[in-house]
């Protein structure tokens, strides 16, 4: 049942979410910034949990979502503070994005 669920693609919506809350408060709309980083939780959760799915059957998605990590478990550490840097911040967590798209082809090729 776990291996069937599209974790791949869920991690991805959870990034691309992640990316459009960040975005969205960065620009001065009124989203709280705890919405930011919860979605970030789930986004990392969700990748951790994709990647290691990935691995038996499709060892090049999974290290994709390996390297996607990287720079997502970084941020906490490296992307403050994010008022007077957002630039950083920004950089650090959009390196993820190549490494969804590779990830989502790969599950697209798979699938379909």
């Amino acid at each position: 049942m776990i291996a069937e669920l599209p974790w791949t693609v869920l991690a991805g919506l959870a990034y691309a979410a992640n990316v459009g809350i960040g975005t969205a408060s960065l620009r001065g709309r009124r989203v709280p910034r705890a919405w930011h980083g919860r979605v970030f939780l789930v986004a990392l959760a969700l990748t951790a949990i994709a990647a290691a799915t990935s691995f038996p059957d499709h060892p090049a998605r999974g290290a994709a979502l390996i390297v996607a990590l990287v720079p997502l478990a970084a941020l906490p550490f490296f992307g403050r503070p994010v008022r007077r840097s957002p630039s950083t911040h920004i950089i650090i967590g959009l390196v993820a994005a190549p490494c969804f798209a590779i990830a989502l082809l790969l599950w697209a090729a798979a699938v379909f």
